[in-house]
């Protein structure tokens, strides 16, 4: 084959998938203003929506992207909207006491709703669906902790949920792998492409200035406000947001010593019969396993004919040739009848992971920034844009149980070499 690989169509494209009905033009590197009230470095989910509330509360805001807008992990993503955290609901009970647990789960469903509402209110046509999620265990004692789990979280957090038995799970998904799972029918997906390209065209309607190609070198204080640097020109800030999740730089090295990104992997299918595809994922759900290095699987939004999937997250090898064949492996490990299928799209995207496994939001030294978010970027980014857009308008609402100290290692300087590494030993209990 032309592109040397068994796995890959004759025509794979190496962008995201999400990039074909959202695409990613190229823009001149617009001239900022000489000052802004609000400076937003990152123009992902969590810079656009504060902007556009920021700008709807009489704020002039210019928001610095590096390259085109939501060239990061807001285009990259998986598209899963959920309540998720690496850290158990039972889990935090245990270590801190049930009004922690909730405290921080209470959370978790106000960013899910946020999604929702933000969808409907701005009206972006993103595929969103309240489709459900099955979490599969992949193993008998993994299921039963399960159980546990979410018995708990019924019982104080009201979520619903409903255990699926190994001969069950069949009805929604096409494959006896696993040892059963966990269905969440409220759980949601969406075009993360087109979501984005909803929040970009609402911000710039609500009249911020988006300053593509225009890296930020240095924030320095200056006065009461914020000079920032870029190779152009300085541009003076009354506050300033730091949104860059994984893809922070050298601009605020404090959180570049807190933050790790690491690389996700993604691949989308060759078309194929859409019966084939509804005969593996007759449930038309989100599936995603309980490990804590994920698989997951789903259906294209909007296309029958593809699936979606996706794992090898830390993964050592970024050559997405070799990484496709590695992950057209593990999909026959859950689905042996496609050892012909080919991928149209392979994609990598920067996550950003904290040393504690938290997602994070607060200030330092003056500056806002919202970061870290450990795989749930989508839901987590929504809420925290909104919540940093309160904070600097002064309303209520912007205090978050997520605005905690953010540790790091005195050996971290922003190179994460050990990630792959942390990644394998933190998933030895998946083996």
């Amino acid at each position: 084959m032309a592109n040397g690989s068994r796995v890959l169509s004759e025509t794979c494209s190496f962008d995201p998938y999400w990039w074909r009905a959202a695409p990613h033009k190229e823009e001149p590197a617009a001239a900022p203003p000489p000052n802004t009230d609000v400076a937003i470095i990152g123009s992902g989910i969590t810079g656009l929506v504060a902007a556009l509330h920021l700008a709807r509360g009489g704020r002039q805001v210019t928001i610095f992207e590096a390259r085109e807008p939501g060239y990061g992990a807001s285009t990259r993503n998986a598209g899963y909207v959920g309540r998720t955290l690496k850290h158990g609901f039972g889990e935090l009970v245990e270590n801190h006491g049930l009004p922690f647990a909730m405290h921080i789960y209470g959370e978790l469903m106000e960013a899910f709703l946020a999604v929702k509402e933000t969808v409907e209110s701005e009206n972006i046509a993103c595929h969103y669906s309240q489709q459900g999620r099955l979490l599969l265990a992949t193993s008998s004692a993994m299921h039963e902790a399960m159980a546990r789990e979410f018995s708990l979280r019924e019982k104080h957090l009201r979520e619903p949920f409903a255990m699926v038995s190994r001969a069950e799970q069949t009805k929604e998904i096409g494959t006896g792998r696993y040892f059963g799972g966990v269905k969440i029918e409220d759980h949601a997906g969406l075009h993360p492409g087109l979501y984005h390209q909803g929040l970009l065209d609402a911000a710039r309607s609500a009249g911020v200035t988006i300053a593509a190609h225009t890296p930020v070198q240095r924030i320095i204080r200056d006065g009461a406000g914020f000079i920032v640097q870029t190779p152009r020109v300085r541009v003076a800030a009354r506050d300033v947001i730091v949104a860059t999740n994984g893809y922070s730089g050298d601009a605020f090295p404090w959180l570049k010593r807190r933050v790790m990104p690491f690389d996700a992997y993604q691949t989308v299918s060759e078309p194929m019969d859409s019966e084939r595809v509804r005969q593996l994922l007759p449930g038309d759900r989100t599936f995603i396993d309980w490990n804590f290095n994920v698989d997951w699987v789903r259906r294209a939004p909007g296309d029958p004919t593809r699936i979606i999937f996706g794992g090898l997250t830390g993964g050592r090898n970024q050559d997405l040739r070799v990484m496709a064949e590695r992950l057209h492996m593990r999909l026959m490990r859950i689905f042996p009848e496609l050892s012909d299928l080919r991928f149209d799209h392979v994609w990598t995207g920067k996550c950003g992971g904290t040393f504690d496994l938290y997602p994070h939001i607060g200030s330092h030294e003056g500056i806002h920034f919202a970061v870290g978010y450990c795989f749930a970027g989508v839901p987590m980014g929504t809420l925290f844009g909104q919540k940093l857009a309160w904070r600097i308008l002064g309303r209520k609402g912007g205090e978050s149980a997520f605005d905690r100290p953010m540790p790091s290692n005195p050996l971290y300087w922003g190179n994460p070499w050990f990630v792959p590494y942390a990644i394998n030993w933190m998933s030895r209990g998946d083996r």
